[in-house]
């Protein structure tokens, strides 16, 4: 047998494993990440291509390639928009009662004025590559990640053309995509006021109107990253108050839980989204009479919670389940936002978009005109 033949053999042996032991290896593996290069058939291989690359000239200096520098607002005077985009973390749209789901996972939503977009996939499976994927211009079909870090974004098109830009984040990173605007590390209790087990993600909009107020003039983008349903600590992900379904599996170790446990947990963290991004709304409804509002909200990907086997998620694209790329996506427009026909928006509530729609629905929003810009990509406005 040849070493290819006995790669792709030892490969598919630790897929089968994978599928036999799901909950236990999923978790084991997302606690002990160091732990996943020694198990990968292919370490050598990822060794010796880090080694080489090592002995190659970094490129940390790469130069940053230019997007949109053409890039400016449409809009007359007195015209100002202020969007906040909330970047979800692991959430399924079927978990999500506002399309469908059977338990009330978003009681507070359903009494906003929001359009909830059924059938919406993400780029990829994991937030390394989806987040900067969903603000790429490059399709995911082109995505690069080691490429994008070094090539312009659409928080870049905006802040060309004159928009405030601030990204909050209470997860890992941005991933690169916030390199060259205003970034805030919302994930300690120096900076996030709403912390207990662990630092919340309401905490990000503590402060947001002082920083709105702090803009007197031009168009304002916020960027809230959620920590939202990260696992395989799902019970972690939301303040006691917020257990309405019992009873939830309280340990890193999925395969020391029934389904219901696992399931009562993951959808008590929808729920604290839920009044997450009503407060969102809220905050943005305080600023009616000075902006046009919207809310997008949209998560990095989905998630496995046992179905054949898989939990957690991050497998590859071509062999990922429907429930780790089915994700869920939410619009709330302002009273105030007269360019976007609302009724017409409720009407495409059901069809197929992407995250390569969001790039160009940032620029939709701030009415930005530029070669980079594709109407037809904007699911907005189109």
């Amino acid at each position: 047998m040849t070493r290819l033949k006995l790669l792709g053999a030892i490969s598919a042996l630790v897929l089968v494993l994978y599928l036999t032991f799901g909950a236990n290896v999923s978790s084991f593996f997302r606690e002990h990440k160091v732990i996943r290069y020694y198990y990968n058939p292919a370490n050598y291989v990822f060794a010796l291509g880090k080694h080489i690359s090592r002995t190659l000239k970094s490129d940390a200096n790469k130069p940053i390639t230019i997007l949109g520098e053409d890039a400016k607002i449409s809009g007359g005077e007195g015209h100002r928009e202020l969007i906040i985009m909330v970047v979800g973390e692991t959430a399924r749209a079927d978990r999500f009662s506002l399309n469908g789901y059977a338990r009330k996972t978003n009681p507070l939503l359903e009494q906003q004025d929001v359009i909830s977009f059924s059938n919406f996939r993400s780029c990829a499976t994991s937030t390394a590559i989806s987040v900067p994927c969903m603000f790429s211009i490059d399709h995911e079909d082109h995505f690069d990640s080691s490429k994008a870090k070094h090539k312009e974004n659409a928080l870049d098109v905006l802040k060309h053309a004159g928009v405030q830009v601030l990204w909050r984040d209470n997860n890992s990173s941005s991933k690169h995509v916030a390199d060259r605007v205003l970034f805030q590390d919302y994930r300690t209790a120096e900076v996030n006021t709403i912390c207990d087990e662990e630092c919340r993600d309401v905490g990000m909009l503590v402060g947001l109107q002082e920083y709105i107020d702090g803009h007197a003039e031009g168009d304002i983008l916020i960027i809230l990253h959620q920590m939202g349903n990260h696992g395989p600590a799902y019970y972690k992900r939301y303040p006691k108050e917020f257990e309405k379904f019992t009873p939830t599996c309280k340990t890193n170790e999925l395969s020391d839980c029934s389904e219901e446990e696992i399931d009562n947990a993951y959808d008590n963290a929808i729920l604290y989204t839920d009044y997450f991004l009503n407060q969102t709304i809220e905050l943005l409804k305080g600023n009616d009479e000075k902006f046009e509002t919207a809310l997008l909200y949209v998560s990095d990907h989905g998630e496995s919670l046992g179905e054949y086997g898989m939990y957690l998620h991050g497998m590859p694209n071509i062999i990922a389940p429907e429930t780790q790329r089915h994700v869920p996506a939410i619009v709330w427009i302002g009273s105030n936002f007269d360019e976007i026909d609302v009724e017409a928006l409720k009407a495409k509530r059901d069809n197929n978009y992407t995250h390569d729609n969001i790039f160009h629905a940032l620029l939709g929003f701030m009415e930005i005109d530029s070669s980079v810009y594709d109407v037809n990509m904007d699911f907005i406005k189109n």
